[in-house]
């Protein structure tokens, strides 16, 4: 990787001192993870997609209320855990993630985390540390992110996830089949291209 000098370095300690969290130590290799050698064909977010309305009613989800041991999961319409994988299987092999526990979800969530040297994206972009996304265990299938504010609501709008109920985090409804999948892959996409890049990348809702 070439070095972008110092002042990325001061811009990455400095983040780094702010979350105070970095990627737990039994971190996953990247390609390992995987379980592919395959390059994606594209890791950028595809400008003129158009978001439709999900069909069908929003899943019953948990309420997580405070001070219970509860958390906010997708409780019906499950994602078929071939999905999962696929989906999981194309972020895990995004450039510089590293798949690991998440810092802040259930036990089992998988989490992705940039590598500190590719942070240009704001504090916002990030859940804990440097985690911008994670998918839940195989019974629940959705995933956290973080979306830039316009586009969350846009999401919500579209009944494709909901805020957390405390933190305001978005849930991401996991995807029922191939079609759902390559809608959240394209949200997912732009997730990541806040936070890797700091880049806000839109959507034409239909």
């Amino acid at each position: 990787m070439v070095s972008r000098g110092p002042v990325l370095r001061v811009h990455v300690a400095l983040f780094l001192a702010a979350t105070a969290c970095t990627p737990p130590a039994n971190e996953v290799p990247r390609a390992e993870a995987a379980g592919v050698s395959r390059v994606l064909t594209s890791t950028a977010p595809e400008p003129s997609f158009r978001l439709a309305a999900r069909k069908g009613p929003r899943p019953e989800t948990s309420d997580a209320p405070p001070g219970t041991p509860l958390a906010h999961r997708q409780l019906s319409q499950q994602s078929p855990t071939d999905i999962q994988e696929r989906l999981f299987t194309r972020a895990a092999a995004l450039p510089d993630v590293t798949v690991a526990p998440s810092g802040i979800s259930v036990p089992g969530a998988r989490a992705f985390w940039l590598r500190p040297e590719s942070v240009r994206g704001p504090r916002a972009a990030f859940q804990v540390g440097t985690e911008f996304a994670h998918i839940h265990p195989a019974e629940d299938g959705s995933l956290h992110l973080k979306f830039p504010p316009e586009l969350a609501r846009q999401v919500f709008q579209q009944g494709w996830g909901m805020p957390h109920p405390r933190s305001g985090t978005p849930m991401l409804f996991g995807p029922r089949d191939a079609d759902e999948l390559e809608v959240v892959w394209q949200l997912l996409l732009r997730s990541y291209a806040w936070a890797h890049d700091g880049q806000v990348v839109g959507v034409t809702v239909e």
